[in-house]
C-alpha cells in the first residue's frame, strides 16, 4: 500500500470474501491471539492489528491480488536482460552512487544478484550475475541482508527496515578474503 488513498481503492482487492468471511466467522478467544510486542494475529498470521485495533499486516492473498502479481511480475521479466528473465519473484531494485543492483528469488531458496553501472539500464548486459545467494534475518526487527558469492569475493546486500533515524535505506558491501574493500550505502528503487 502506498497511502490511504491506496488502501481504499484497493479495498476490495484486499478484504475478499474469504478473508471477510474469516473475520466475521472468528470467535475472539480461539481465533485471535496477543503475541507480544508484534501484535494480535488471526488464526495463524492471516491478520495482524495492534493494541489500538490499528491493521499492521494481512498476509491474505485474494484472486484479484494474484492475477495482479503475476501481471506485473510478467511486465517485469520484459523490462530485464533477456538473460535475467527466468525469475519466480523480484525482490528489491538497490541503487548506489556507482552501481545498480537487482535482486530476485529464483526459487528454492536460491536468490540471484545482478549488478550494472549507474549509468546502464537494466535491460542492457549486466556487468556481474551471481547466484546461489542466501537469504539471511538480522534479528526480530526486520533488519536482513542477502549474501552472494563469487570466488573470494562477497556481495552483501543489507536491508536496513529497524535502524537509527539518518540509516539508508540499504547498504552495499564488498568483501575480498573476509576484508572489505567497499561499502555504499543504497537506496531502494523497487521493492
Amino acid at each position: 500500500m502506498k497511502d490511504k488513498a491506496d488502501f481504499v481503492k484497493r479495498y476490495n482487492q484486499i478484504f475478499d470474501k474469504v478473508l471477510i468471511e474469516k473475520i466475521t466467522k472468528s470467535d475472539p478467544a480461539k481465533d485471535w491471539s496477543e503475541v507480544g510486542w508484534r501484535g494480535i494475529m488471526l488464526n495463524r498470521g492471516d491478520m495482524w492489528i495492534d493494541i489500538d485495533g490499528r491493521i499492521i499486516s494481512i498476509n491474505n492473498q485474494s484472486e484479484e491480488e494474484l492475477k495482479l502479481k503475476n501481471s506485473l511480475i510478467a511486465k517485469q521479466k520484459k523490462s530485464v536482460n533477456s538473460s535475467l528473465s527466468n525469475f519466480k519473484e523480484p525482490v528489491a531494485v538497490l541503487e548506489t552512487s556507482k552501481f545498480r543492483i537487482r535482486i530476485d528469488d529464483l526459487g528454492n531458496d536460491n536468490y540471484r544478484y545482478a549488478s550494472w553501472s549507474i549509468k546502464q539500464e537494466m535491460t542492457e548486459t549486466p556487468d556481474l550475475v551471481i547466484e546461489k545467494g542466501v537469504f539471511v534475518a538480522d534479528g526480530t526487527g526486520g533488519n536482513h541482508y542477502f549474501d552472494f558469492k563469487k570466488g573470494n569475493f562477497k556481495y552483501r546486500c543489507y536491508f536496513i527496515v529497524l535502524g537509527e533515524k539518518d540509516s539508508p535505506p540499504a547498504i552495499l558491501t564488498v568483501y575480498q578474503s573476509g576484508k572489505e574493500i567497499l561499502s555504499q550505502d543504497a537506496n531502494i528503487v523497487s521493492r
